[in-house]
């Protein structure tokens, strides 16, 4: 595709997705040279057990929040490759539902839940009634930690798994509806939203780590858009590409269709 047609037709979101992996490199970077207690205990790793529970808590939990981080920034990297590289629509997208409800699909969470983390709207944020801290609590003191952990570690699953999806879709990937080519490789061998799984499990994991319940219902939300968001494809799809009924019919919607090739 000639550069100035790239430029008017993915410009702004490549501009977009250039300066989001660009802040988080950033705060990455802020967040490695400010850190002087993880360097800390990552030089003296090998005495952990004398620094007692907490710092083994910490390192944890800071460890894995860079894992993670490391992971989410690979994925928008990949989002802003795939911008650059991808090739022209067969079909483009049409109409509002076609051009605007996948972007109310990714940016309703991304805005909620980047509101719902902020320690000035957080406050005033209910959160689990005392009756669930209190059967929490019974399980482990530590529930916390534990609830951190599985946050983390499903937000990490979930990240991995859409940069999975996405190094297959590479140049057919875009926000909006639009039919480029059909892929068939990787986890679209046998599920037809592999992407979208991943992104619902990263947000399930995010909500887990919001620890409210305001979190549980903007992640019920988004698992409702992002399947009405898959629907809309579809339809496009089948519009689009006489292949696509048959690879339809052997594939699974979200999760593998067990039992077929």
């Amino acid at each position: 595709m000639p550069i100035p047609e790239k430029l008017r037709t993915d410009g702004a979101p490549i501009v977009l997705f250039g300066l989001i992996v660009g802040a988080k490199v950033y705060a990455l970077w802020t967040y490695l040279t400010g850190s002087p207690e993880l360097w800390g205990l990552l030089a003296n790793i090998d005495r952990l057990n004398e620094l007692g529970p907490a710092a083994g808590f910490y390192l944890t939990s800071a460890l894995s929040y860079l894992l993670y981080f490391v992971t989410a920034t690979a994925f928008d990297a990949l989002v802003l490759y795939s911008f650059i590289v991808r090739g022209a629509a067969k079909s483009r997208p049409e109409g509002a539902v076609e051009n605007l409800f996948p972007l109310i699909t990714v940016f309703v969470p991304v805005i909620g839940f980047t509101l719902l983390l902020l320690p000035e709207v957080r406050q005033y944020v209910p959160g689990f009634s005392p009756e669930t801290r209190a059967v929490l609590r019974g399980l482990t003191p530590f529930y916390g930690f534990y609830l951190n952990m599985l946050g983390l570690g499903l937000g990490l699953f979930g990240a991995g798994f859409s940069i999975w999806a996405i190094s297959h879709l590479k140049r057919s990937f875009g926000l909006r509806a639009a039919v480029r080519t059909l892929v068939t490789t990787g986890p679209y061998r046998r599920i037809r939203h592999p992407l979208y799984v991943g992104e619902i499990i990263h947000i399930f994991g995010i909500a887990i780590l919001s620890g409210t319940p305001v979190g549980l219902y903007l992640f019920a939300g988004a698992v409702v858009l992002q399947v009405i968001r898959a629907k809309i494809e579809e339809r496009k799809f089948l519009r689009t590409l006489p292949e696509y009924a048959e690879f339809k019919r052997k594939t699974g919607f979200l999760w593998p269709r067990l039992g077929r090739a």
